[in-house]
C-alpha cells in the first residue's frame, strides 16, 4: 500500500496534542508507551490483564514516525526495563535553522543563482520551500529578479541577483 492510499486516523495529531501538553521537567514529560496507551485509552485495564484496542498498532507506527523526525527522542537506562520516550517541541526550528543555514550560505557563495542551483548546491529534495524564500527575500528586497532562462525539459525560471552582498551576510535574512 503506497502511501497516498494509507488511510489517516487522527491517532498521530491525538499523540502529539498529549504529549505538546505534558509540561515540567525531563522526568515528568517522559513517558512510556504504556502511559500513552491508557492516557489515549488505546488500552484499558480490566483488573490486571491489559486489554488491546484496535489503535495500538497506529500508535507504534505513529511512535517510529516521530522517533525517525526527531519530534520524540528516546531515553533508555541501564537497570530499567522499559523504554521511555520525551517529547521535543522545537524539533523543527533547529532542522530549518540548519537548512536555512545552508541555502543562505549557498546565495551569498552564488551572487546570481537560480533556484535550481540552489537545490543542487544544499541537496534539498522539495524546491517549494527554496520558492518561498526567495518570494520573501525579494519582497524585502534582498534579491532583485534580473532575467528568466530556458530551462532543458521545457519552461522557464527566473534568475536572482543578491541586491547588496554585504547586506545580506550581515543580517542573515530570516
Amino acid at each position: 500500500m503506497t502511501a497516498s492510499k494509507i488511510p489517516k486516523t487522527g491517532v498521530a495529531t491525538i499523540m502529539r496534542d498529549w504529549m505538546k501538553a505534558r509540561k515540567g521537567t525531563i522526568t515528568e514529560r517522559k513517558f512510556t508507551t504504556k502511559e500513552m496507551g491508557y492516557a489515549l485509552a488505546i488500552m484499558q485495564v480490566t483488573g490486571e490483564i491489559p486489554i488491546i484496542l484496535n489503535d495500538r498498532a497506529r500508535m507504534r507506527d505513529a511512535l517510529k514516525d516521530f522517533i525517525k523526525r526527531g519530534e520524540v527522542k528516546v531515553i533508555t537506562y541501564k537497570n530499567r526495563k522499559h523504554r521511555y520516550f520525551i517529547y521535543v517541541p522545537d524539533f523543527n526550528r533547529e532542522l530549518k535553522d540548519i537548512i536555512n543555514k545552508k541555502i543562505f550560505k549557498a546565495m551569498y557563495v552564488s551572487g546570481t543563482f537560480s533556484m535550481t542551483d540552489i537545490k543542487r548546491l544544499t541537496h534539498l529534495k522539495d524546491r517549494n520551500y527554496l520558492d518561498k524564500i526567495a518570494r520573501k527575500l525579494s519582497k524585502d528586497g534582498y534579491l532583485q529578479a534580473i532575467s528568466r532562462r530556458n530551462l532543458t525539459g521545457g519552461g522557464r525560471e527566473t534568475v536572482w541577483h543578491i541586491v547588496n552582498r554585504d547586506k545580506f551576510n550581515l543580517e542573515k535574512p530570516r
